[in-house]
């Protein structure tokens, strides 16, 4: 019989089979059929063409079948050789390893005993496990895996219990979508005055008495957006204690959630965290309009006492918009504004008009500081109304002696008329170099900020002999 050949049970490819098993065996064929002896030496060999492991079976006669299997396979072979040899009723198949031979790696085979009606002759038909091998082997890297994760995960999950545990700072977390307190550590049930399974699942806001616009969950992710984060005061309903909420914002499996942590308003506190407390209740209660912007222009955060000024509903409707769109001559009031704070530090009593989310108009003084914020710059703004249309002058120290002694030596010598109209030269002298000064030397800016045409402008730099003034 040729290994390697068709299978034809017709021409004695596997020699002295009687006739009645003939049918049993056609039916459980396989991948690879082997003819052996009792103890197990190779007679004979036949391969499915199909198969994909197709080995050398040339090399496999004549010699025992144990020098083709693994260490850890030759004992379970050998023992089910000997039951089906002591005739054992229904002899399970064994499965075995092929060790690998030259470009045939180890494979894995399930084999069939049958007797053929020949003494000293056995039939073993086998079935590649190679496909089954490696799902298992997928399955168990995959379970492997999985139960690495879960490792992980109880790992992550113990190392979070621990450091909330240990942390003096009250801590809840909340959700935004419902405003249900989430989980918290004992810090926050003794600051409550409540077990933990009371207070998870319930609403977070009817912990505190709320002053204020808007829902507590609200301000506190309005507090958190900000660049410049805030504080929110609140008064607990349990203790009547004022208590300092500090928000965190951040993105979890079910939605937004917030990192909350809570201290008490201690009076007996330092002094500089009763002044930042005092600073944050001023910020949301205070009457003044305040604003924070950023190096362009762009405003990062404002009171709701600006937000009722300039008629906003809701404090995210300002994130990310210029201050330009607020202001009647646009970007000459805030370059003049902020170029003046980078500047000196300050500007005082900047007048102007403030526009209205629906096109009314205010008039307002504004007052502009400079604000660090690590290496980048923020700028605070307090709006305050104002009756006044014109721009706010600096007082006297802008008319200079010379002005002024040229003025009084003309009493005496002059018409009332004449007085009049050289003061007024004085005056529009200093109100030239004022606008000047403001703007930085900008003279399409300051032709705006005094209502003149940019050519009236230059004819009135050359009358006061300003044309070169920077």
């Amino acid at each position: 019989m040729a290994p390697h050949g068709e299978m034809s049970w017709t021409e004695g490819m596997i020699p002295a089979i009687n006739p009645e098993v003939v049918a049993g065996i056609v039916s459980r064929i396989s991948d690879l059929a082997l003819i052996i002896s009792e103890n197990g030496t190779i007679r004979n060999a036949q391969a499915n063409p199909n198969f994909n492991l197709l080995p050398d079976l040339q090399t496999w006669l004549g010699r025992p079948i144990q020098d083709f299997l693994t260490v850890e396979s030759v004992p379970k072979f050998e023992t089910r050789l000997a039951q089906f040899k002591d005739h054992t009723a229904d002899v399970q198949p064994v499965q075995v390893n092929h060790v690998a031979n030259g470009e045939i790696p180890e494979f894995p085979v399930q084999y069939s005993f049958h007797r053929t009606g020949v003494e000293n002759s056995i039939l073993m038909l086998g079935n590649d496990l190679t496909s089954t091998a490696e799902m298992q082997q997928q399955l168990v890297a995959a379970h492997i895996a999985l139960e690495n994760d879960y490792e992980t995960q109880r790992e992550h999950d113990l190392r979070f219990r621990v450091l909330l545990e240990s942390s003096e700072t009250s801590t809840a977390f909340i959700s935004v979508k419902t405003g249900k307190l989430e989980a918290c550590n004992s810090a926050a049930e003794t600051l409550f005055g409540k077990p933990r399974d009371t207070l998870i699942g319930g609403a977070f806001a009817l912990e505190f008495e709320v002053q204020g616009r808007g829902d507590l969950v609200d301000q506190l992710v309005a507090a958190a957006s900000e660049q410049v984060r805030t504080s929110i005061i609140v008064k607990s309903v349990k203790t009547g204690q004022d208590l300092t909420l500090k928000p965190t914002l951040y993105r979890g499996a079910d939605g937004p959630m917030l990192l909350c942590k809570m201290s008490i308003d201690d009076e007996e506190g330092a002094s500089s965290g009763q002044l930042q407390a005092q600073l944050v209740d001023l910020y949301h209660r205070g009457s003044d309009s305040i604003v924070f912007l950023d190096g362009t222009g762009l405003i990062l955060s404002a009171n709701d006492a600006f937000l009722n000024f300039t008629d906003v509903t809701h404090p995210q409707n300002l994130k990310g918009r210029s201050m330009v769109e607020f202001f009647s001559r646009g970007s000459i009031d805030l370059n003049v504004m902020i170029e003046n704070a980078r500047r000196t530090g300050s500007m005082r009593l900047y007048a102007t008009k403030v526009l209205s989310e629906h096109g009314g108009e205010r008039a307002v003084e504004i007052s502009t500081t400079q604000l660090k914020a690590g290496k980048a710059s923020v700028f605070a703004m307090i709006v305050r109304d104002s009756r006044r249309v014109e721009t706010v002058r600096t007082p006297m120290q802008q008319i200079t002696e010379v002005d002024m002694r040229s003025v009084i030596e003309l009493i005496g010598g002059h018409s009332l008329k004449d007085i009049v109209a050289q003061s007024t030269d004085v005056i529009e002298k200093m109100c030239i170099e004022t606008a000047v000064e403001m703007t930085s030397n900008n003279r399409v800016a300051a032709a705006e900020m005094l209502g003149l045409s940019r050519q009236s402008l230059y004819v009135k730099l050359r009358k006061y002999d300003l044309v070169n003034k920077s």
